[in-house]
């Protein structure tokens, strides 16, 4: 057969159509692969030191690369605090650091918790991964691998630029870090500054905003800006699932914690993005792993000492509330102080168990500002309560010592604040006491005080375990609170 059809072009010809027509059918029902060029963007944001699941993220991201893609691993900030096997390390943050080399992270957004251990253990974040800001101008030998955008290549020479943005608090214009850690760095307003990038759209096919500045923030900047392919966005700790398509820009963030990981497809044909898609991966779903990496991550684990127990307590000590309440008592009993504020944003946990481990202060407490004295009048304790409830207008203090009413119209424009005393009579106006506040709200909240005030050279983690090993008794954090706000009946009613 061979030979003949050799012999007999026509015939070869007319075999070879009938064959066509009979396998049409199968064929038709398989997709053609799209041209050009596809590109896998896996994300993290607001890890907060939570390392267990990195090893199932090494085992997709690995996968994928296998794949042919061109594949690439982004970070959005926040990676540190929130978890003492990491951030009681030596150094601090360096499992994280390590694991983050190990899993081949291509550029990081810095956002304001990689600053909580100090620009000097920042600077050891492994140097071939690139920190991008466009709105942090630092002395190049505060941040050598500080750059405002980074240009990444695929294996077919498509370029990738991609810059950052980190947020900032409008009352001291600071990233939500303590003072101190970011001495010698300045901050320009994030949106501004992202403005200000549009010329880099002309040297990449693609263009991305990498940004630690919050899910709503980043909403507005795709409205502002459509030369934006992607936003890969942190700092809000938002779940989008599956991104969102604003002003033509694809939007997306992964939670926290460590809990998602974000995916995003893009298909470049002629130099340009033509599609482009986002989702989660619930991590808790997801049975693979990296046999290195889940061994690395079980030898950061090993630290007894972090396992010793600390208190035993009647109840799960739980909310805000409760959590508060506990922390600032062991301010004001350790120094023997008249009121004590512990602001929400301190708070890392949700609850305490009955059986509360060394891990578990730390968990819950893990930035290790230290405590300050201040001798206050009653006039000055409320302009620290108005510039507290004025951050989100509500409720940002917890308080020991003290109870107190923020009292707002229908707009949460406060009308009058009322501190009283434990027995819920009014504070007396004539007098002062003495304040414990941790050295953040000292740095960062702007409120009236003559007295400068003076360092009690504890943190407040040392004063919460001592607290707790004074053999106190926790069932008194059943449902207890102590700051509280009221708005007029008529307004409650709209």
């Amino acid at each position: 057969m061979r030979r003949a059809l050799s012999a007999n072009p026509g015939l070869r010809l007319l075999l070879c159509a009938l064959l066509a027509v009979l396998v049409r059918p199968s064929c038709a029902s398989v997709a053609p692969a799209p041209a050009g060029t596809r590109i896998v963007i896996f994300h993290s944001n607001d890890v907060h030191s939570k390392i267990d699941n990195f090893a199932k993220v090494a085992a997709i991201i690995g996968a994928e690369r296998k794949s042919g893609a061109d594949v690439f691993f982004f970070s959005a900030g926040d990676n540190f605090a929130g978890d003492p096997v990491v951030d009681q390390a030596d150094p601090p943050g360096g499992p994280m650091m390590e694991l983050l080399d190990r899993l081949g992270l291509d550029v990081l957004c810095l956002g304001n918790h990689e600053f909580d251990y100090g620009l000097e253990i920042l600077r050891k974040f492994p140097a071939r991964i690139p920190m991008v800001s466009a709105n942090i101008e630092a002395p190049p030998d505060a941040l050598p691998a500080l750059r405002p955008w980074v240009t990444l290549n695929t294996k077919a020479g498509i370029k990738i630029v991609v810059f950052g943005l980190i947020q900032i608090e409008t009352g001291n214009g600071l990233p939500s870090t303590h003072p101190d850690k970011i001495r010698g760095l300045r901050f320009s307003e994030p949106l501004a500054k992202a403005l200000e990038m549009k010329g880099l759209r002309s040297a990449a096919q693609v263009m991305i905003g990498l940004t630690h500045i919050g899910h709503e923030q980043d909403l507005l900047l795709a409205k502002q800006m459509p030369e934006l392919d992607v936003i890969i966005g942190g700092h809000s700790h938002t779940r989008v699932d599956p991104a969102e398509s604003v002003n033509g820009v694809l939007v997306a963030q992964a939670g926290g914690d460590n809990a998602f990981l974000g995916r995003i497809d893009l298909l470049i044909e002629n130099g340009r993005v033509v599609e482009k898609k986002g989702r989660l991966i619930d991590l808790s779903q997801v049975r693979d792993e990296d046999e290195t990496i889940k061994a690395m991550i079980a030898k950061f684990h090993q630290n007894p000492a972090l396992a010793r127990v600390i208190a035993k307590a009647p109840l799960e000590i739980s909310g805000k509330h409760a959590l508060g309440s506990l922390m600032t008592d062991a301010i004001r009993q350790v120094h023997g102080l008249d009121i004590a504020f512990h602001n929400n944003g301190g708070i890392r946990l949700n609850r305490l168990p009955q059986t509360i481990t060394l891990h578990d202060v730390y968990t819950l407490d893990p930035f290790g500002n230290q405590i300050v004295e201040i001798v206050m009048t009653p006039a000055e304790i409320r302009s620290l309560i108005k510039n507290s409830w004025e951050r989100k207008n509500d409720i940002d203090l917890q308080v020991s010592g003290m109870t107190y009413t923020v009292r707002t119209d229908g707009a949460y424009q406060i009308r009058d604040i009322r501190l009283n005393n434990p027995d819920g009579s009014p504070l007396a106006e004539d007098r002062t006491y003495k304040v414990g506040l941790s050295s953040f709200i000292a740095s960062s909240y702007s409120f009236s005080h003559r007295d400068p005030g003076r360092s009690l050279y504890t943190t407040t983690a040392d004063d919460l375990i001592r607290y707790l090993e004074s053999g106190i008794d926790l069932g008194m954090y059943r449902d207890v609170r102590r700051a509280f706000s009221e708005k007029p009946p008529e307004a409650s009613r709209n």
